[in-house]
């Protein structure tokens, strides 16, 4: 067991680094089938995380990994084309979580094993929470473009007042379970 505090820093960044990560492998597959389907110039950000440290094009990258997005141009995107987009980062998430499941099986230290370990799971944990149908999350955004089918049209104010509060009802969630469960039961 290291107990250097400079250790502790390397593993708190690498850790960071390695969820950062994992959600811009999520966006840019929300991305790749943005520009595959509307053209490249259709997107215009695709950001990961918080605390932007790299900027590149139309690429930002935050070291906190909170959030990550891609800004396109909605309008030109068909519902049909909205399925596709948004399940694209729950797939990239989910072949994110087999490249890291296949590191975890290579001759790698046994910490850096477990570490690559953990990271597949919370990529399957990524996708899979992403699926679920609550505003703004990516499940949602399938369901919604089935909404017009039912004659449910919702307008650009009406899906933002949707947007916020979802992030409230997740945020207020997440807090909820952090607590009950606790952060750590070694």
């Amino acid at each position: 067991m290291h107990s250097s505090p400079l250790f502790f820093l390397f593993a708190l960044l690498a850790t960071l680094l390695l969820f950062v990560f994992s959600i811009l492998a999520h966006e840019l597959g929300h991305a790749a089938v943005v520009a595959l389907l509307l053209g490249r110039r259709a997107v215009f950000e695709i950001r990961a995380g918080s605390l932007t440290f790299l900027r590149w094009k139309k690429m930002a990258v935050g070291i906190l990994p909170i959030w990550g997005y891609v800004r396109f141009d909605e309008d030109k995107a068909s519902m049909a084309d909205w399925r596709l987009i948004f399940a694209a980062g729950p797939a990239a998430s989910v072949l994110t979580a087999y490249f890291f499941l296949g590191l975890h099986y290579l001759p790698f230290a046994e910490n850096w094993r477990q570490v690559f370990f953990i990271m597949a799971m919370a990529n399957f944990a990524l996708a899979g929470f992403n699926l679920v149908p609550i505003p703004p999350l990516d499940g949602w955004k399938i369901a919604e473009s089935y909404l017009p089918l039912i004659g449910v049209n919702l307008t650009k104010e009406g899906r933002a007042r949707l947007y916020k509060w979802g992030m409230v009802f997740i945020t207020v969630a997440s807090f909820m379970f952090i607590f009950l469960s606790g952060f750590y039961k070694g």
